[in-house]
Order: C-alpha cells, then structure tokens, then sequence
C-alpha cells in the first residue's frame, strides 16, 4: 500500500491545466449548450444501461433523450446481440414502441400496423400493393452504433463515429476487465429532475471537499479524520477525456449502532479497504485507507466502485440549466435476512447523502445565472472539475 501526503500538489503534477479561476458562462449559456448537444452528444459514446436489463430475446428499453432530440430502441435480437434503432416507424414517423420497457416478438405501429422484426428489418406493410415502386428491404429502423463494455451498454447516434467504444474507453477499457458486474443485484434507483445545468450537477461527485460540510450530519467521520480533516483525495488520476479517485476512508472512524448492526451481517458502502485482498481493478493506487474508486466516464456517466458494491450516474441534460440524473446502486447479492439488512442499511445512507448533494443544486445555478459570479477559483482538490471543463470545452471547439 502506498501513503499519501496532504501537502500533496495535483496542480504539479498537472501543469497543464493551469491554476487560474474557471469561467461561469459555460454553465449558464444557452448557445454553449448548443455546441455540447451537437459537438458532444450527437458524437459521443452514451451508456444507456446494462446487458442485465435486457437479458432475454425480443427483451427492450426505450430511451427518450432529449439532449439527442430522439428516442432509442434498445433490445436483444433472437441471435442474443444486442441492437439499438432509432424508435421511428419509417412511414410517417410515429414512435413504434411507446412502453419503456418489455419483450416483444416483433415491434407493430400502432398508426397503420408496419411491422418490424428484432433485427429492425421491415417485415409487414397492411394493403402494400398501394405503395408506389416500394421495396420493404429499403424502410428497415434506422440502426443506432452499439457496443457493450463489460455489461455496459454504450450506444453512438453518429452514423460515422470516429472512434470505437474501446478506443473511446481508452485508458479504463483494461481497469475493469473481468470485474463481476454482472454478479451484483440492483437494490435502488433513483432519478430526479433538477433545475441545473448537467455540468453543474456533476461536479459535486467529482471532488470531496464538500464532504467535511454537507455531509458532516450523516457521515461525520467516515472520509475525514484529524490527519486529512477536509477528506483530501489519496490518488488522482486524469486521462484523455475521462478521470478517475479513489476515496479517503477513516480507519478510526467509530460506527454508529445502525451501522454496527449492517456490519455485522454483511459488506456496507461504509466499507473501506481491510486486510482482505482487494480484486485487483480497484484501488489501482494501492492507496491506504481506501474507500471506493470514482470513474469519471465522459460525457455523462460516473462509475463508483467499491468493495462489493458499485453505483452509476447517468447525467441527462435536457436544457441549459435542467439535468435528468438516474442513480442505480448495485450490491453483491445478500443471502440471507442479516444480509438484507446490511444492504438496507447502504442503500437508505446512499439515498440521504444523495439528497444532500441534490440541496445544494438549484441555488447555485440560480447563483451562476444572476451574473454575481463570473469565474469559479477553484482549490487544488477540485482539480477533476478543472480537467472537465477542459475537455469540454476542447469538444466544442474541435
């Protein structure tokens, strides 16, 4: 394991980013959330679920995303692959599937019954004959690029994308392989709405320095100690276009009796390193005192990683200053009533630490927007948000 200093400098190690305050225009400007839409999410990789949410043939999702202008159909054909088409009949555009999720044999119209096999292939038009010189072979869906990484379904609504999703995932693509993602259950979901900007919204899982004050009722101790009062990162690690931590975890830090008790019975998301051999995607740091690794998965996707348990944010703009954002939280399965608990237990913490980071939202963009504040100064633990705006803005002006 390796220590780590807290008068460690990221901003040394990467010069490059600079150390000057960040603008706020970014986060407040109609025509800069244009360019995102158009320069980033009509050409990025977009993770839309997992493989577990269609497990079976004919199984699908629909994905409406707005900051795409379109809804996706995502299913696994009867060859077991795994498909995603544009949700629009090829006649006069109505959206084929209207359920959001489901099995299917086929997919029907519901304006004049054009019917599409699991392949997307066109299959059935009702009085054909009035077609004028029409060849079915010619109005099959229009497919969706899609890809899967480690269960992870990524979907590209370029029709040319530029890069694989193994080029795209780059420097993570080898972190994760083999990791059992698969293996785990699904305990929650959640998903609000909030009045921000997507940006906005993620930054507050990109950095820790929040954690000593909005989070200091419900977990007091868990990620600071007096040796790292303001929960400074023990590793951080910037890529291409994704970046990646791994979590401070207090090894004094005094449970409480709920706490005690999930303990007891089964792995908590309290749960840092132990003297039990970690598998080997996490921590690649060998950092002490771990708590859980956080991947930062551009544009929209955040991964945390922990000991028996894993979580995903897909973050949804849906304007300049309104974020759909979905939370789903994976545990190892419990098998028995104690380990029901302990489950319990992480998934209600999870779901109250949430809701802090979610107080926080709106005001600051009300903030950003009333022109009080023009640059962000940002401290040498923000230095994730400093690498995003980076990349963000690098797209947009490609």
């Amino acid at each position: 394991m390796k220590s780590f200093s807290l008068q460690q400098r990221w901003a040394n190690k990467y010069p490059e980013l600079g150390t000057e305050p960040i603008p706020v225009e970014p986060n407040i400007s109609a025509g800069y959330f244009e360019r995102e839409r158009e320069r980033i999410f009509k050409r990025a990789w977009l993770n839309v679920g997992r493989v577990e949410d269609i497990s079976g043939v004919g199984d699908y999702v629909v994905k409406d995303l707005e900051i795409l202008r379109t809804s996706l159909l995502v299913l696994r054909g009867r060859d077991g692959i795994v498909r995603a088409f544009h949700n629009v009949c090829k006649h006069r555009g109505n959206k084929l599937a209207q359920s959001c999720s489901g099995g299917a044999r086929s997919f029907i119209c519901g304006f004049h019954g054009w019917t599409y096999d699991l392949a997307g292939k066109l299959v059935r038009v009702p009085d054909e004959e009035q077609f004028f010189n029409f060849e079915k072979s010619a109005y099959g869906l229009t497919p969706v690029a899609t890809e899967v990484w480690e269960g992870f379904i990524f979907v590209n609504v370029d029709p040319h994308p530029i890069e694989t999703l193994a080029e795209w995932m780059d420097e993570l693509l080898e972190q994760y392989r083999g990791y059992p993602f698969a293996g785990m259950t699904r305990v929650a979901t959640y998903q609000a709405t909030v009045q921000t900007n997507w940006k906005v919204f993620m930054d507050i899982t990109q950095e820790s320095y929040h954690v000593p004050t909005l989070h200091k009722r419900i977990v007091p101790d868990s990620n600071t100690s007096k040796g790292n009062p303001f929960c400074h990162l023990p590793s951080i690690r910037l890529y291409r276009r994704h970046r990646a931590s791994s979590v401070y975890s207090n090894p004094d830090h005094q449970p409480t009796q709920a706490e005690a008790v999930a303990n007891k019975f089964g792995i908590t998301v309290l749960e840092g390193a132990t003297s039990e051999p970690l598998h080997p995607s996490l921590n690649p740091e060998r950092v002490t005192d771990w708590a859980f690794d956080s991947n930062v998965i551009f544009p929209n996707l955040i991964l945390h990683v922990g000991k028996g348990w894993y979580i995903t944010y897909n973050f949804w703009p849906l304007t300049v200053d309104r974020t759909l954002m979905v939370y789903r939280f994976h545990m190892n399965p419990a098998n028995s009533l104690g380990g029901r608990i302990s489950q319990e237990f992480s998934k209600v913490l999870a779901r109250d630490l949430l809701r802090e980071d979610l107080s926080t939202l709106e005001s600051v963009q009300s903030c950003l927007a009333s022109g009080a504040l023009t640059h962000m100064p940002l401290c040498d633990q923000e230095i994730m948000l400093r690498h995003s705006y980076k990349v963000v803005h690098e797209f947009i002006n490609d």
